[in-house]
């Protein structure tokens, strides 16, 4: 029965992946849109809030009953557990929307129908794991409930808090994200350090941890104040290596909107090595490369003898279709490397685009 119930649920998720994968650029534009990337957040703190207690969040009554006896009629049959999870995928959906938003916008970058089915079948199989596990084992296999719960709880809601940060990121103004990393974790702190009956092990635990993260929100107030801006290294700014090793100034890209556009600033390349950046302002996933990556002190040496253009696929017209379709783009953030007229085979850059990964492909492009 529970995996009937999983196997239902699964074939809800493989439509939604067939669907991302058919509808391609249209979903990844609302996926990645700030709306969208503040909407979750927002529901990463709403979900997080009951978890301390501020009040309680369910489905409402009617809706509970009105599934119990819709399923109640048709019995405890295999059909029925499995139609139970088709119709919960609805309800479950929003506890993973964070990957699942990531998987969708991969898949939309793809365009691969099958692929969008396989994955999102594999997802949901892979988070009813547990259930089957359980279901097949009975619930003697469950921890017996006590105060240690209260305690999970909070620790979720603090995981929850975390995630809307780290969603909400891309849409701060820099130094905003060090500043809540370091208002969670010394409220972290001040939930582990307070006085409390139990002993033992995870006693002890729970407060080094809480010393740890009093200790490493001070650290990042400090930053904070000095004007560092990346959350890893908060005291890099007083090592003389500036915010994060960033340098003055911004990368100098030419703006190329069409093919045509595109082909003439090539052309006047006079043969050097050129990267075309495809962005747009709705591309959340962009504010995070130009904020930490292309200011980077290494990328803008790797980058100095580079011809650099931007493609601004903001408003997505017939222009940019026809550019993106004839250069194979599916949407942005995506780096091409070319050497004269023609792109370098295996540097092709897509997605969640790293320090790393930017000068490598440069590097790679540069020998070929």
């Amino acid at each position: 029965l529970s995996t009937s119930y999983v196997v239902g649920l699964a074939t809800a998720f493989a439509i939604l992946g067939a669907i991302a994968g058919w509808s391609g650029q249209n979903l990844q534009m609302v996926l990645q849109s700030s709306w969208t990337t503040g909407v979750i957040a927002v529901v990463f703190v709403i979900l997080a809030l009951p978890m301390f207690g501020l009040f309680e969040l369910q489905l409402p009554t009617a809706w509970t009953s009105a599934v119990v006896r819709q399923t109640g009629r048709l019995g405890g049959t295999m059909g029925a557990a499995a139609l139970l999870g088709f119709s919960s995928a609805l309800i479950v959906g929003p506890c993973v929307t964070a990957p699942l938003a990531g998987a969708l916008l991969y898949i939309a970058q793809t365009g691969d129908v099958l692929l969008g089915a396989s994955a999102l079948f594999a997802l949901a199989i892979g988070k009813g794991l547990p259930l089957i596990a359980l279901g097949t084992l009975g619930g003697g296999t469950l921890p017996r409930a006590g105060v240690w719960m209260k305690s999970v709880r909070s620790l979720f809601g603090f995981l929850l808090l975390a995630s809307a940060i780290w969603v909400a990121t891309p849409l701060l103004p820099p130094g905003i994200d060090l500043a809540l990393w370091a208002v969670l974790l010394v409220g972290l702190a001040s939930f582990t350090l307070t006085p409390t009956p139990s002993r033992g092990p995870a006693l002890a635990a729970g407060r080094a941890v809480g010393a740890v993260a009093l200790i490493y929100g001070a650290i990042l107030m400090v930053g904070v104040a000095a004007g560092a801006r990346d959350p890893l290294r908060p005291l890099a700014i007083f090592a003389g290596r500036g915010a994060a090793g960033q340098t003055q100034g911004e990368l100098d890209f030419a703006q190329a909107n069409s093919l045509p556009q595109l082909q003439k600033t090539i052309a006047a390349a006079d043969g050097r090595h050129s990267l075309i950046y495809f962005t747009a302002e709705w591309c959340t996933t962009c504010r995070t490369i130009e904020r930490a990556v292309l200011p980077d002190r290494g990328v803008r040496e790797t980058l100095s003898e580079f011809q650099l253009v931007k493609a601004d696929l903001t408003d997505f017209d017939e222009e940019s279709a026809l550019l993106t379709k004839q250069l194979g783009v599916v949407g942005p953030p995506t780096m091409l490397f070319f050497r004269g007229t023609r792109e370098v085979p295996g540097t092709r850059l897509v997605g969640d685009i790293s320090i790393e990964s930017l000068t490598s492909s440069a590097h790679r492009s540069e020998s070929r």
